[in-house]
């Protein structure tokens, strides 16, 4: 059957076969880099079904990929669709932690089990599902790998009309977690009528078991879709990049909303002190993680950490001392302008300034558009802040906090 990333699942098993075991050890040996594929391809493919070596290639190139993903990639199995919309390794055994102990978990639309491992891992038994048999099948391999597979049930089905069969087979789960697709409509992930299943049916699944947790892209309008519905939004970033959000419902909700940084592991709750405030910049101005952005928990960090905002529809934080947390970068406030590229340019020149990283909200002018603009003559290296206080269009020059900067 074909998948959209265009191996089958014959493609598949001749990879899996003794001869295409050994082309594919004997090809991931080479010392390779994208230039050189073209004539290795024609030479492999003297001596080896064309389809065949394509595959290898295919593969090759994907475990490279999935290497930031999985400690374990090169010895996994990837479509392209599978690999993207997977979890990376660190996201899915936070949250299979919530998983931990239950007697028997349904993962619907598994996939090639990037969430999977983590769960089977942390749950006792666990029901894989998927329509894919291409993707069940890299799951089951991948599981192999992971030395989880006698974890793991797999069952090939449409998870909405089989649902009453797997629970009369299966037994009522303690858990659901479901990652609906977006491969069709990848740049509607904001968009709820893009998922497949529709999160409308995956809200209701708290029906058929005490918990549910759905998968769902960080850039959904998630508040709109879950304002008739008692959920925990967990957003969740790695190494200050949002990957997704989590909707936890039924027994797994803890809270309205959530915010967690990995690896550092670090979680803030809607729970606690809130702070509106504005006011002028002070000395440091603070940039909070993506995570704490997009779970909307901007007043929540500021009256965590006693800051104040800039402007009301800017998401950077500002105070007169050195705060460390892993919930924000810091940056030590050298120079406010008032926008004009005249004004910037002579205090870069002043500084001799010639290295900068431009950061912007809610500015005007794209860092694209504005580097080319600006004069850098100097050894000196800062951060450009392009953004508005008080409706007002600022440049911020400054550089990056350090507890050692803030004596």
């Amino acid at each position: 059957m074909p998948n959209s990333s265009g191996m089958t699942l014959e493609e598949l098993h001749a990879l899996l076969t003794p001869v295409g075991q050994a082309l594919l050890a004997e090809f991931t040996g080479l010392p390779l880099r994208d230039d050189d594929l073209l004539p290795v391809l024609t030479r492999y493919r003297q001596n080896h079904p064309a389809t065949l070596v394509s595959t290898v290639i295919e593969l090759w190139q994907l475990r490279r990929r999935a290497r930031d993903k999985f400690p374990r990639a090169d010895a996994l199995f990837f479509t392209r669709d599978g690999l993207e919309m997977a979890s990376a390794d660190p996201v899915a055994r936070h949250t299979a932690m919530r998983f931990a102990g239950l007697p028997l978990v349904y993962d619907l639309c598994c996939g090639i089990g990037g969430d999977l491992l983590a769960l089977a891992d942390t749950a006792t038994r666990v029901l894989a599902v998927d329509c894919d048999p291409l993707a069940l099948e890299m799951a089951t391999l991948n599981a192999q790998v992971q030395g989880v597979a006698e974890r793991i049930t797999f069952q090939d089905g449409e998870v909405v009309a089989m649902l009453p069969t797997f629970l009369t087979h299966h037994g009522t789960p303690s858990a659901i977690f479901i990652d609906p697709s977006r491969r069709a409509e990848r740049a509607a992930a904001r968009r709820p009528d893009a998922y497949h299943p529709p999160l409308s049916w995956c809200l209701r699944l708290v029906a058929q078991a005490p918990r549910v947790a759905i998968k769902m892209s960080p850039a959904l309008d998630y508040e709109h879709i879950l304002r008739d519905c008692r959920a925990e939004v967990e957003v969740i970033s790695l190494r200050g990049e949002c990957k997704e959000a989590l909707c936890w419902l039924g027994d797994f909700r803890t809270c309205a909303r959530r915010a967690t940084v990995l690896p550092d592991g670090a979680t803030l709750t809607d729970a606690g002190a809130h702070s509106s405030a504005l006011g002028e910049i002070g000395a440091w101005l603070y940039e909070p993680d993506p995570a704490i952005i997009r779970a909307h928990l901007v007043q929540r960090l500021a009256g965590e950490c006693a800051l104040r905002r800039l402007d009301a529809e800017i998401a950077y934080l500002t105070g007169d001392h050195w705060i460390t947390s892993p919930f924000f970068s810091g940056y030590r406030v050298l120079e406010v302008i008032p926008w004009s590229l005249k004004r910037v340019n002579t205090a870069l020149r002043v500084r001799g300034i010639g290295h900068i990283v431009i950061k912007k909200r809610g500015f005007p002018i794209i860092p694209e558009t504005l580097r080319p603009m600006l004069k850098l003559v100097g050894r000196h290296h800062a951060v450009l802040i392009c953004t508005k206080i008080s409706g007002r269009p600022v440049v911020i020059i400054a550089e990056s906090g350090s507890a050692d900067e803030s004596a």
